[in-house]
């Protein structure tokens, strides 16, 4: 099977058997850069293009295609810009090094019933008084003046937001605890989209 290829990119290509074999085809059939096209078999086999999977979709992110991380013109993506970001830990997933004054309420706590991280913090807290405590921290933590603070500064065009498994489907201490925050994540991503981020 073959592939047709814009140069200077790589293709999820799911009929390898290891990704050491599909680079090494990809290696190999190089030498045809006029073309772009390259033989994913030496064997001759043929084999049929690789599936695409359903993708989460984001409302302010759209990826390029779902088989190519880039396109043949270096300058035909947004994203050639040097990336100068900033990360918002500490916000949908505490980190008591970022954010102590959380876990200061465990100082003189007996061993068992200690906060050192989000599921600890949700474990001895529980639903209620875990979920309250985050929904205040979430308002204050991350605002709106933050973001347009942030894209007026000129300093930074990217963010990084950090986000637990739990968000998404809820376990153990999370059940009840995190209620909301994806909710904070949206808000965020329209902030992003509407600063320029």
């Amino acid at each position: 099977m073959q592939f047709s290829l814009p140069r200077r990119c790589f293709v999820v290509l799911a009929t390898a058997s290891s990704l050491k074999e599909a680079s090494v085809a990809l290696a190999q059939d190089a030498s045809d850069q006029s073309s772009g096209t390259f033989d994913v078999d030496a064997s001759g086999e043929t084999a049929a293009a690789p599936d695409v999977h359903d993708v989460i979709e984001f409302k302010h992110f759209k990826a390029n295609n779902k088989t190519q991380t880039c396109m043949g013109d270096e300058h035909a993506l947004p994203f050639n810009d040097q990336i100068r970001g900033v990360n918002l830990g500490g916000w949908l997933v505490l980190e008591p090094w970022i954010t102590p004054s959380l876990f200061y309420q465990f100082l003189d706590g007996d061993e068992e019933n200690v906060g050192m991280d989000m599921y600890t913090f949700c474990e001895v807290l529980g639903p209620e008084e875990g979920n309250k405590q985050l929904k205040r921290h979430w308002e204050t933590w991350v605002t709106e003046e933050l973001i347009k603070e942030l894209a007026g500064s000129g300093a930074v065009n990217s963010l990084r937001l950090p986000v637990g498994d739990w968000q998404y489907e809820p376990y153990g201490p999370y059940i009840g605890c995190t209620d909301g925050a994806n909710d904070y994540a949206e808000l965020l991503l329209d902030w992003a989209a509407e600063y320029g981020l």
